[in-house]
């Protein structure tokens, strides 16, 4: 018996007990571990499952009900939805899918390891590892009086929603505060009740950071229509209570609101606590930055749903993509990468777009509308009792919005965004809302067969300027042409170096055509010029990166562009002050590949 333990005898039925005292966690292992019983986390562990029936799979939680669909948080709240009927997935889902749920929250992540500690001083080892712990709301700031009153909300997580539902038989008065889409929707839903709004806007506009002051206004008029309080450039000073519960509002603008309800929907933030206790370094801003697989900074971890920071294709920032649909998206890229199935993610995410409801109206947004950029094209029309913004650059679209009574097909219109498809024959119908997105993509891809398939190319001149047939020369002109390149050689060399060599070559009778249009001879000694490319220089490649060596920029601007043979060895330009972390010396040596470490013997990402 090793010294570390005792023996105790349990009287009751005389089994010998061991009594541990080691310091050492209990560690159990999983093939794939993931953090978060969100939308994305579980979607990646289905996913997972699906591909891989043999795998092991956990999900750590510290939710204390399953994975609920949040977007329809807003209709439960006003009664249209049973708690039954907020369920993303069947009941029973976890365990008809031998996916292991625990409920216990991660405190930190040793990568080197691979194993993360939960709050009972367990941990859990991994294979694969991914973070989808979501987001955390904002709040009223910390400095704001009385904002821990009695009636002082901020409508985030179903618990919130559950407080909600309890107190609106009480409130006939209610103050929302936030400029986006959860306030909007905050505020319909309080109408259902009969309930007075007032509306606090930060801001001038609605929105401001996806819509025009034309389509911001559109909103609130409409809003306003309804009876609500609309006030902009409003902020809260301070709550007024009565015996600990609310009573009122103060705002900057030295206006006391009375009400009953404070609800604050004033944005999320990425939770990227885990990315701070990180045993590496883990690149995080604005949510942890991950490339278009998922990949982290860190081997073998992903991240997924709104705590994933992308690249936006067009202004190269990260940002969080906080919908519903983008992260099940990222959710089954993440599970299908943590098994080695790398299909889903071949197809980069292109740029952010986002469809949604305000009240009556149907809003789209894709790509960058409201861009500064002084070369595009921007234009508007308010026809047919709705509004579009076309932005174009070079024949391109670039952004587009759309506010109306109907909805435009906007994955379609994401697609002519991100595949950089011509608009100068539709660009009306997108203006007038009345583009026929598919059967203009379906038109784009059957003229691009037929012409494969006749091996007819669009001509690039007019007939009547295009150039004359050229010929091609016969094997007596370029052996010409090659004796005379080598004597041009020779007579260039100094007297004293030029070798006494004879040319034994036999004079050709060189026939004559016909007179034709004269044509190009490529030399023998010149670069043979590469139909796809052009005559490019010869790129130096960069020395390679020393295996097992992780540089951290001090300014958090990560290179996230798709690997090249050029770009697959070094990861990005570190600043003086970088930080070095050696690799540990009994592992194998690993090169550091755009954003993991990957073994090149293991290794088949060579995309």
């Amino acid at each position: 018996m090793s010294s570390g333990c005792e023996i105790v005898i349990n009287e009751s039925d005389k089994k010998i007990v061991p009594i541990n005292h080691s310091s050492q966690p209990a560690i159990d292992q999983a093939d794939i571990v993931v953090i978060g019983n969100g939308i994305a986390g579980l979607t990646a562990a289905v996913e997972a499952r699906r591909l891989a029936p043999e795998k092991r799979i956990v999900i750590v939680t510290d939710q204390i009900h399953p994975t609920i669909n949040t977007p329809a948080l807003k209709q439960f709240a006003i009664g249209k939805l049973t708690r039954e009927q907020l369920l993303a997935y069947p009941a029973g889902t976890e365990r008809a899918e031998r996916i292991h749920v625990v409920n216990a929250r991660v405190s930190e992540i040793h990568a080197q390891s691979k194993y993360v500690m939960l709050n009972n001083k367990r941990g859990f080892g991994y294979d694969s590892l991914l973070i989808a712990t979501g987001s955390t709301p904002q709040g009223l700031p910390e400095n704001t009086p009385g904002r821990n009153f009695d009636g002082v909300l901020t409508l985030h997580r179903l618990q919130d929603f559950l407080d909600l539902r309890r107190r609106l038989a009480e409130v006939n008065e209610a103050v929302v505060i936030g400029g986006g889409v959860h306030a909007i929707e905050t505020v319909m839903g309080l109408l259902y009740w009969g309930i007075r709004v007032h509306w606090l806007i930060r801001g001038k506009t609605f929105m401001g950071r996806m819509l025009d002051e034309t389509a911001s206004e559109m909103v609130l008029n409409n809003i306003r229509r309804t009876g609500v309080l609309v006030h902009l450039e409003t902020e809260v000073a301070g709550i007024i209570g009565r015996v600990g519960a609310v009573a009122g509002v103060i705002t900057n603008q030295q206006e006391m609101i009375p009400c009953q309800m404070v609800l604050s929907c004033t944005g999320t933030q990425a939770a990227t606590s885990l990315a701070k206790n990180c045993t590496v370094p883990m690149m995080h801003k604005n949510g942890i930055l991950v490339d278009d697989k998922l990949r982290t900074s860190v081997r073998d971890i992903y991240a997924a749903g709104d705590v994933a920071a992308l690249k936006n294709p067009q202004t190269g920032n990260y940002e969080p993509r906080a919908q519903w649909y983008a992260a099940v998206a990222q959710g089954r890229i993440a599970g299908s990468m943590m098994v080695g199935n790398k299909e889903l993610a071949m197809q980069p995410f292109g740029v952010p777009w986002h469809a949604t409801h305000l009240g009556e109206l149907s809003m789209l947004t894709a790509g960058e509308p409201l861009t500064k950029d002084p070369r595009t094209t921007v234009l508007t029309d308010n026809s047919q009792n709705g509004y579009r913004r076309v932005c174009i650059l070079d024949d391109r679209l670039v952004g587009y919005l759309s506010m109306g009574h109907s909805q435009p097909d906007s994955l379609a219109i994401k697609r002519l965004i991100d595949e950089g498809i011509p608009i100068k024959n539709v660009t009306k119908a997108l203006l007038k809302g009345q583009f026929d997105s598919r059967s203009y993509l379906s038109h784009q891809r059957s003229h691009a067969a037929r012409n494969m398939l006749s091996q007819k190319l669009p001509p690039l001149l007019k007939p009547e300027e295009s150039a004359p047939p050229r010929r091609t020369p016969n094997t007596d002109e370029l052996l010409q042409l090659a004796q005379q390149r080598q004597l041009e050689v020779q007579s260039a060399r100094p007297q004293q170096m030029r070798p006494q060599v004879q040319s034994t070559a036999r004079p050709q009778q060189v026939h004559r055509a016909e007179p034709v249009a004269p044509m190009a001879i490529i030399p023998f000694d010149d670069d043979e010029i590469n139909p796809f490319t052009g005559n490019l220089p010869s790129v130096a490649l960069p020395e390679p990166a020393k295996p097992g060596r992780y540089i951290q920029e001090n300014n958090y601007q990560p290179r996230l562009e798709p690997i090249t043979p050029v770009n697959a060895q070094v990861f990005a330009r570190a600043s003086d002050n970088r930080v070095n972390y050696p690799a540990s010396p009994e592992k194998k040596d690993l090169r550091y590949k755009l954003w993991a470490y990957v073994n090149p013997d293991a290794d088949s990402d060579n995309v």
